[in-house]
């Protein structure tokens, strides 16, 4: 895998970044192209409205452009951009006062993912069984504080490592640490029955 900020067309992020400060449009405009469905994907997970998460990650590339000037493309740029969401997000959260929300798992291509099965048709008990789960998951996810679903979405659903969650949370490495572990903990709870 490439290093940090780099990306299969060549273009590592961190330039982008530094041509976008300079008044680069296009550069720009490949960042938000880049990273646009991930703030997106973020953003609905957290405020469980296609719509609302729409509006929060327009919303955050419009603060990113003009916070540019204030980015260090030392430090990598999805924690950045994440971080932009997740205060947009809970601000929404805070003013809403909304204390749960659905959360749906999906692959990189918007598709529901799905556990591979050794003849790949599922039986319809099986089916109805995963659909159970995932309502369960996706309720007892909803239920959580929204520090706990925002830490555990960001490493299970993005794959950050703790730095970067710990970047974007504005917070202490080891406090994310805590954070996904009651997350988990409370998540085994309400699966208890599934689990």
């Amino acid at each position: 895998m490439a290093g940090a900020g780099h990306k299969p067309d060549g273009v590592d992020e961190r330039e982008l970044a530094r041509r976008a400060a300079g008044g680069d449009d296009a550069a720009f405009e490949t960042l938000v192209n880049r990273y646009s469905r991930r703030i997106f994907d973020y953003c609905r997970r957290l405020v469980g409205d296609v719509t609302l998460a729409e509006d929060l990650a327009q919303e955050t590339f419009v603060k990113f452009y003009f916070a540019l000037h204030q980015y260090d493309p030392a430090q990598p740029l999805p924690p950045y951009l994440y971080r932009i969401a997740h205060n947009l997000c809970l601000d929404h959260l805070r003013k809403k006062k909304i204390r749960t929300v659905p959360l749906t798992w999906e692959g990189e291509d918007g598709e529901p993912r799905e556990l591979p099965l050794a003849d790949g048709r599922p039986a319809p008990d099986e089916l109805a069984d995963r659909a159970e789960v995932q309502a369960a998951i996706d309720e007892a996810l909803g239920a959580l504080p929204p520090l706990y679903r925002s830490a555990l979405v960001l490493r299970y659903r993005e794959g950050l490592a703790y730095d970067d969650i710990a970047a974007t949370l504005n917070l202490p490495v080891g406090t994310v640490k805590a954070q996904l572990h009651r997350g988990r903990e409370k998540l085994k709870q309400k699966l208890a029955a599934y689990v």
